[in-house]
């Protein structure tokens, strides 16, 4: 008689050490029993949904970041992406709330913003040879002086009403944007363990030279995963300008350390080569945790920006001290 196969727990766990699942889930931990202690609705599952909608469009970004970090390039672009992406959604937007066709093609137009975007970031970075730092720190502005100029230097305000099915809209108490973040991240997650071009992204992060020698197409490989993230940015962004019901040029400002922050936090490398989607997923409910405490327990803007900057260069911190430990071995 042929006998069962034995299941295999390697295979099927998660790898712990790999994500730095521990100490994201003691920070967690600690940032909720002190939020916990200082405000009693804290732990409601009303406001742990509210969390979930809000930290959605750092989530929907980060899917696609994670993937640019592990390919050893960076985007600091993301805000102004989002705030060029929401300029031309509200000019696309038709005034008719029944219009569906209309407010499809302008989700697209948005989407495609985005994409656009990142091909240029990809261009400069890929044919021109510019570092990815200095590229998009340039785009950024660019980007941003766009979005002031298509709007003339002001905020549009959506008559059309439909729009806001998708960020602020609920199913049986669901944020619908809370489920786009969590099948974006299952897509991502896909793609990074099971498909070739996301082994690629994970070969040419630890070594550009070997995969170039092993006949990966680096360039090819660098550029379509630049323009994936500006189209899931122009995404965060179309979540962005439901959440608010309207586009601002200055809007998102700051919103691509948040995402990086989170995605270090995660475990993910800003030397690449190493990076696990569930672990931006954890970097994002803690730093989303976080804000929320921070405003329930009205505690000052002020203070919440040096926290906020605080966990940035912890972050990084901890990056570099585990790439010269891994170094030193």
């Amino acid at each position: 008689m042929q006998q069962p196969k034995q299941f295999n727990r390697k295979k099927w766990s998660i790898n712990l050490k790999s994500i730095d699942f521990l100490s994201i889930l003691i920070a967690y931990i600690i940032v909720i029993f002190v939020f916990a202690s200082a405000s009693p609705v804290f732990l409601s599952i009303r406001n742990f949904l509210n969390v979930g909608q809000y930290a959605a469009i750092i989530g929907v970004a980060a899917t696609s970041m994670t993937l640019v970090l592990v390919s050893g390039h960076i985007d600091i672009s993301l805000g102004s992406m989002v705030a060029l992406s929401s300029m031309v959604l509200a000019l696309f937007m038709p005034e008719d709330s029944a219009d569906i066709v209309g407010l499809i093609l302008a989700i697209l137009a948005c989407i495609a913003t985005g994409a656009l975007c990142g091909a240029i970031n990809g261009f400069f970075i890929t044919k021109i040879k510019v570092n990815a730092f200095i590229t998009t720190m340039a785009t950024m502005n660019i980007f941003r002086g766009l979005a002031y100029l298509t709007s003339g230097g002001k905020s549009i305000t959506l008559s059309n009403k439909s729009l806001g099915f998708i960020g602020r809209a609920r199913t049986l108490d669901i944020p619908h944007s809370l489920i786009i973040m969590l099948i974006a991240l299952v897509v991502f997650w896909l793609i990074s363990k099971y498909t070739v071009f996301g082994r690629r992204l994970y070969i040419i992060g630890g070594n550009p030279l070997a995969a170039h020698l092993s006949g990966i197409k680096v360039e090819r490989s660098i550029m379509a995963i630049f323009v994936i993230n500006g189209a899931m940015t122009g995404l965060a962004a179309v979540m962005t300008t439901s959440q608010l019901g309207a586009a601002l040029p200055q809007g998102s400002a700051g919103l691509e350390f948040q995402i990086i922050s989170a995605i270090i936090l995660g475990g993910t490398s800003l030397s690449g080569g190493k990076g696990a989607l569930i672990g931006s997923l954890f970097g994002v409910l803690l730093l989303s945790t976080l804000n929320n405490g921070m405003v329930m327990t009205e505690i000052p803007t002020y203070w919440q920006l040096i926290v906020t900057g605080i966990v940035l260069i912890l972050a990084v911190a901890i990056d570099v001290m585990k790439n010269k430990r891994f170094s030193m071995k």
